[in-house]
This record gives structure tokens, C-alpha cells and sequence, in this order.
């Protein structure tokens, strides 16, 4: 399943699951992150990987339990982000 990024609302939602390169912004447009949220992954073990417009990582998370919302502080800016793997669960990215 591919994922869907709701870049209309405040978080950016992403839902879906993947194991394919998605791209959320493209590496020609600067993103301030503030917060990044992967909401209630489904089974212990799931992934989630973001990387900036260039493939290094921002955030790579492991779901330790069920339903394991995890909410990390980034406060960073990049040239694009994308999504190489998720699992399972909804991630919110808090931009300014």
C-alpha cells in the first residue's frame, strides 16, 4: 500500500504502509521541523524511517510495544523529506 501525505493540514498526516522511497517534500523545498509523531504503530518491531531530500536520516523508529506512539524533537531544518519505510501507524510532522 502506498502511503498518503495530507500536506493541507497542520501536522503534515501520512498514513499508509511502505517499504518504497515516498516522497513528503521535495529536496528543492526547505522544512522546518519542529516534532515528529508516529502515532500507534500496530505490532511490536514495525519501523519507520524518515530521511531529508538527500537519503540521510532524520528519524528511524522501532515500535517496542503495541500501539507504541513515540513523539521525538527534531528543531532542524532540511531540503526535503521522505519516508523510505513504515510499517504501520499514522506519522505527524510538526512544521514551521
Amino acid at each position: 500500500m502506498a502511503l498518503t501525505v495530507d500536506k493541507t493540514i497542520q501536522p503534515v498526516k501520512i498514513t499508509g504502509t511502505t517499504a518504497v522511497d515516498t516522497v513528503i517534500f521535495s529536496k528543492d523545498q526547505g522544512v522546518f521541523i519542529q516534532f515528529i509523531r508516529w502515532y500507534k504503530p500496530t505490532t511490536i518491531g514495525h519501523l519507520c524511517h524518515i530521511t531529508d531530500g538527500l537519503g540521510n536520516t532524520i528519524m528511524k523508529m522501532n515500535a517496542t510495544a503495541v500501539n507504541d506512539t513515540q513523539m521525538w524533537p527534531v528543531y532542524n531544518g532540511y531540503h526535503g523529506i521522505r519516508c523510505d519505510d513504515m510499517d504501520s501507524g499514522e506519522l505527524y510532522i510538526h512544521i514551521k
